[in-house]
């Protein structure tokens, strides 16, 4: 019993270091997406109006649909809508590769929530077992040292699942929005380019019936 006690002992302790650079690591990442998500946010703001102008283009039906200036993905694939109104299989492939990205990006910063915690509770209860063997040996220093990395490692850990719950709320809602219009971009364009085409057969065939009654 003292020996496997011993053994789980060592592991414990093993795992001290790797996971405060882990949470090291985790904060840092939580950093660099919340910098990457106020970027998007920027962006975002920049092409509002010309956003609502390419809506309410396709509302009304508009021949001329405008495109998105801009080189992030969702813009690309709106102009590749637009520009390639009769290629529905692209166009279908091409929002699939987008929504697929976006679900795997979001499922990142989602298990970077749930990892946080949970890391940062490793990094709570490993320094207890020092903090405890201090206590019995009367060394208030010791115990004070690992009660402090205890308790530091929590914050971290929930901070890393604060910073990503933010990022991950902010993007779901974003992705959500950009998925809607580009489903509509893409149906609306389609139905654009039938009616063109109906109407054009129309007035072929009217010329047509014309050009025969005036030969008879």
């Amino acid at each position: 019993m003292l020996i496997l006690t011993s053994i789980f002992y060592i592991i414990s302790i093993s795992l001290m270091i790797p996971v405060m650079l882990a949470l090291l690591f985790g904060l840092i990442y939580s950093f660099y997406l919340a910098g990457v998500t106020v970027h998007e946010f920027i962006v975002r703001m920049q092409r509002r109006d010309k956003e609502k102008e390419l809506i309410s283009a396709l509302e009304n039906k508009s021949e001329s649909v405008p495109e998105l200036s801009g080189g992030t993905e969702f813009e690309q694939t709106l102009n590749l809508i637009i520009a390639n109104k009769s290629d529905q299989l692209l166009v279908g492939r091409r929002i699939a590769s987008v929504e697929s990205l976006r679900r795997t990006e979001l499922q990142k910063i989602s298990d970077l929530t749930k990892y946080g915690p949970a890391i940062g509770l490793m990094g709570t209860l490993i320094p207890l077992g020092p903090a405890l063997v201090g206590l019995a040996r009367g060394e208030l220093e010791t115990l004070s040292n690992n009660m402090i990395i205890a308790f530091a490692t929590t914050v971290v850990g929930i901070l890393i699942s604060l910073i990503s719950l933010a990022i991950h709320s902010a993007k779901k809602g974003w992705y959500r929005d950009d998925s809607i219009l580009l489903s509509f971009a893409a149906e609306r364009i389609d139905e654009i380019e039938k009616e063109k085409t109906h109407t054009q057969t129309h007035t072929e065939q009217q010329i047509e019936i014309e050009t025969n009654e005036s030969k008879e």
